[in-house]
């Protein structure tokens, strides 16, 4: 008996360093109500860029699947870019939200940069160009909700913003998901998965947190693949970061972004 209640002693003790210190996300100190309104508006836009009027630069990478009818989803190509997110408060408390995106196109297996595509799809070669994002629209970010400045339906004022965002935490991991908002008829969709600390998040005296994330974006053909009238459409998937400066992309990035887009290396609106 003794040995045997030496035996579970010793199993329980060594386990327990295995198990997820589910105590640790108790010792934060809660600052923010996720579930009410203004809180949730102020935690969406430290986690998506920052409280102050300022560029706040994401490196992101990965790879566009084509998906077509009755087949296995198809990689085309990969790709990698940046994407430059400003936030600037109003007086009503609300936020207006603007970006600056370009992205370069590589190979799925050599991991370069490519020029043309051999298009498996449609037997041609296609010419690659970069893609950028050239609405000139923004966001607006309420504690009602946010929908995309160019479309007319308006903002729900009974609703809540807390309700378009749903949050998961574990140990220091936070979670938020959320999906972008497009005007009616915009043939797009994408979902957005952010990863944060949750001590940062509640960190009054911070203003962002430095996060990850795991964007799902949904759209149609890129116009350099000639698909127009071909049925399917393109899906995006790969991780992205947020970064103080963007000096601290990859310098073969930053180079093309010297080089091609100089202009989208802010997001600050012009005057």
């Amino acid at each position: 008996m003794k040995t045997r209640r030496w035996f579970c002693h010793a199993i329980a003790t060594t386990a327990l360093p295995l198990l997820p210190s589910l105590g640790e996300a108790a010792r934060v100190h809660r600052t923010l109500n996720l579930a009410a309104p203004k809180d949730a508006l102020t935690a969406m836009i430290k986690m998506r860029g920052s409280l102050l009027a300022e560029d706040v630069p994401h490196w992101y990478y990965g790879t566009i699947y084509a998906v077509l009818p009755g087949q296995a989803p198809l990689p085309m190509v990969n790709f990698e870019g940046s994407e430059i997110d400003y936030y600037e408060r109003q007086a009503d408390g609300s936020y207006h939200g603007y970006a600056a995106t370009a992205s370069f196109f590589r190979d799925t297996v050599t991991g370069k940069l490519i020029e043309t595509f051999d298009n498996p799809i449609t037997g041609e070669r296609n010419t690659v160009r970069p893609n950028t994002i050239s609405v000139r629209a923004h966001y607006i970010y309420t504690i009602n909700g946010y929908k995309r400045s160019d479309d007319p339906r308006p903002i729900d004022a009974a609703a809540s913003i807390a309700d378009r965002l749903h949050w998961r935490e574990m140990n220091d991991d936070i979670w938020m998901t959320t999906r972008r908002a497009y005007p009616e008829g915009v043939a797009m969709g994408e979902h957005q998965l952010i990863r944060g600390s949750l001590a940062e998040l509640h960190d009054p005296d911070t203003v962002k947190v430095y996060t990850t994330a795991a964007p799902t974006f949904i759209a149609p053909w890129l116009g350099w693949m000639n698909m127009r009238d071909h049925p399917g459409h393109t899906v995006w998937t790969g991780p992205a970061k947020k970064l103080d400066r963007v000096e601290d992309y990859p310098r073969e990035l930053l180079a093309l972004m010297e080089k091609n887009f100089p202009e989208k290396l802010t997001a600050k609106p012009q005057l």
